[in-house]
């Protein structure tokens, strides 16, 4: 719960829209923070790719998402801060649970099968651009000269890597795994802008129990769907690739995304995310045999640099630093 600095809160602590925006972290943990997270969910990429090799793609976003929610449950258990969301919460629960993780997991799922990993976060990691666009449209956030010059890149990069001298417009699985990615961008670019704009009742440790437990419906529902009868090949390889994408990518990645956008705002903090997509080319092209394409490099390098322009050159809400919340 938050906890502080002074003993009663100023006037700005108790205004629903100062709230929205306090920090969770102070700015060097913010960041460390996010270090951390672009290497695992860098990695994780190729994981995935892996992990759909000995079990279904469904069935793998449960058993992913039930592992992260066990070491999640253990540690607030630990603390003895397990309760249940404020009725305020519940948006934001909701939005998190049904689409930054349960329609992003399935949707990538569904589009790694065909896609290759390095190819594939970069796709979803034009998300930053969408948050601009949405941010624009939806919100009046205004966009600058920079914010301007980060699009039209952003967009360069995006025909570099859907032009058909790179993808065969005639294979529909293709086509159908590059637009996937492309609504996993978009949905993750709407529940970040939410992220940064709920006024906030419990941290997002408190709250990440709840989210995952809202994803586990969906993805069960498509695993008994689609995923019944399909065998998982239960190796060592498979259980490593479970603690990773569990425990790792899913408990501590989501909740320390989480904790990053509040701290810096939705746009400043995906410049750490610029790492994500680096990372994730080299360990396909490490773990998995991926060639590291020019049009990839490029492509990738016109969004990078977009996304730069983009979110250092945002303006958004002031976070001002009055409380300590993990």
């Amino acid at each position: 719960m938050p906890a502080p600095l002074s003993p009663s809160p100023s006037p700005l602590a108790t205004d629903p829209a100062h709230r929205a925006a306090v920090k969770v972290h102070g700015d060097s943990a913010a960041y460390a923070i996010l270090g951390t997270v672009a290497v695992v969910w860098g990695v994780h990429w190729a994981v995935i790719k892996i992990g759909l090799g000995s079990m279904p793609p469904f069935d793998y976003g449960v058993l992913r998402v039930v592992t992260g929610l066990a070491v999640v449950l253990g540690v607030l258990l630990a603390r003895r801060d397990l309760r249940r969301p404020d009725r305020a919460d519940v948006p934001v629960v909701l939005s998190v649970g049904l689409g930054a993780l349960a329609g992003t997991i399935a949707l990538s799922n569904i589009a790694l099968q065909v896609i290759p990993a390095g190819r594939s976060s970069i796709l979803v990691y034009t998300m930053p651009l969408w948050v601009a666009v949405f941010g624009f449209v939806f919100f009046r956030m205004r966009l600058g000269r920079a914010e301007g010059v980060g699009l039209a890149l952003g967009l360069a990069g995006l025909v570099v890597l859907l032009n058909p001298a790179v993808i065969d417009w005639t294979q529909p699985g293709v086509v159908f795994g590059t637009a996937l990615l492309l609504v996993c961008a978009v949905i993750w670019a709407l529940t970040t802008l939410h992220i940064r704009r709920h006024t906030w009742h419990a941290s997002p440790l408190e709250l990440q129990p709840w989210q995952l437990l809202v994803a586990i419906v969906p993805l069960a529902i498509l695993a008994l769907a689609f995923d019944a009868g399909k065998p998982t090949d239960w190796t060592p390889q498979t259980i490593l690739v479970l603690l990773y994408s569990g425990p790792l990518a899913t408990a501590f990645a989501y909740w320390g995304s989480q904790s990053v956008t509040r701290s810096l705002g939705p746009l400043a903090a995906t410049t750490g995310f610029l790492a994500v997509p680096v990372v994730a080319l080299a360990s396909g092209w490490v773990l998995l045999g991926e060639p590291l394409t020019a049009p990839d490099l490029v492509g990738m390098g016109l969004i990078l640099a977009g996304v730069a322009a983009t979110s250092l050159g945002g303006r958004g809400t002031p976070v001002v630093e009055e409380a300590a919340e993990i």
